[in-house]
Parts: C-alpha cells; structure tokens; sequence
C-alpha cells in the first residue's frame, strides 16, 4: 500500500538527517533548519523510492491547511502513482532546546500539534510528529508538577485515546486537549546531543 510507502520515506529520512547532524554535515540550531535539511532529504528519499516512470512527488514547506484557525503543516508531501492516485503525508516538527527554559508550555504545544494532526484527514492520509532536544526533561524526568503532568509523553510512555488534558497552572489559558488515538512514546538516541521521538500519527477527516 502507498501509505507503508509514504511511511518508509520518513523512517529512512529522519535517520538520515540526525546522522548528518552528527557528522557535522548540517548544522541544525533551531526549528526551521530542522525542517528545512528534512524536507531536502525527503526529496532525496522519495526519488529512490519511486518506481514507475509516471510516478511524481512534490513537497511544500509550511503548507496552509485553509480554514479559520487551522494554521500550516511544517511538512508536507504527496506521491502521485502510475494510476494517477494521490497519497499525502502531513508532518509537524518541534525543536526543544535546554536553554529555553519553556519545558512545560513546549510539551503542550507538542500534544497541540498532534491533535492538529488527528484532523487533517482532508489533507493527507498518513501524519507524524518528529519532536527533538537535548533536554532530558523531556525523555525521562522523574516526576512533573501535578499542574502540567497530563502532557506526558517520555519514553515508555502511553497515551490513551480519549484522554483530557489539562493546564492547571493557576493563570495560564492554555487549552485542554483530548486525542483520538492511543500513542506508545519511544525515544530513540540520535547524537551525542540530541534524542527525537518519531510518531505515527492516524489523520481522520475534522
């Protein structure tokens, strides 16, 4: 199926980049150098991945997903097989630096971006949430304030689909957020600076 297809171009991508960031190839600093040396390796991948001659692919870079209040996809792409059938994927990207000092908002707007996922079923097929960082906090912390403990996902971790979310900060007016699906949480070790989560992320329709 295409949609196996679409999945082995981002799990042969994504390790790709994290080797070449570990070599010293690609100097990666913030977000949108991660996005944008992933999205060149994309294009890479997804021309050995093609096998008929009427097959295309075309990539976009913070591709408005149309809608009020919808916002852009950090990643997408579509690859158009010989019988002229589209499939899409949708990929939303996040870059937690230690020096932020942000750790319990960026793990919201983590969970955020996956329910955004959940709902482009108009738009693509298959999505993934590729988070990165060099801060532990996010992989294996102990314990999290009980304020924030909801947005959970270090590694070993499992979400349960259907699950509420809640910011209980005193004062903060982040919303609450419910997922559709259930989600394992693995971390995998990239370089000696840098660990990323990779998820699977089922897109329905909104």
């Amino acid at each position: 199926m295409c949609i196996e297809r679409l999945q082995r171009i981002v799990e042969k991508a994504v390790p790709i980049l994290f080797d070449q960031i570990e070599g010293g190839r690609v100097p990666v600093q913030s977000e949108a150098s991660l996005q944008l040396h992933l999205g060149r390796i994309i294009m890479t991948v997804a021309d050995l991945e093609m096998v008929h001659p009427r097959e295309t692919f075309s990539i976009e870079l913070e591709k408005p997903l149309g809608g009020s209040g919808r916002g852009r996809i950090d990643i997408w792409f579509r690859l158009t097989t010989d019988d002229d059938r589209e499939w899409r994927c949708a990929m939303e990207l996040k870059f937690f630096k230690k020096a932020s000092q942000a750790e319990p908002v960026n793990r919201h707007k983590a969970m955020l971006d996956i329910a955004r996922l959940e709902k482009c079923g108009d738009v693509a097929d298959i999505g993934f949430m590729l988070v990165a960082t060099n801060h532990p906090h996010y992989i294996d912390w102990e314990n999290y304030s009980p304020d924030t403990a909801d947005f959970d996902f270090r590694h070993g971790r499992r979400y349960a689909g259907g699950t509420v979310m809640t910011y209980r900060t005193p004062g903060s007016k982040l919303a609450s957020i419910t997922l559709r699906n259930d989600y394992d949480f693995a971390w995998t070790e990239a370089t000696r600076q840098l660990r990323y989560l990779l998820l699977r992320v089922p897109t329905n329709v909104s």
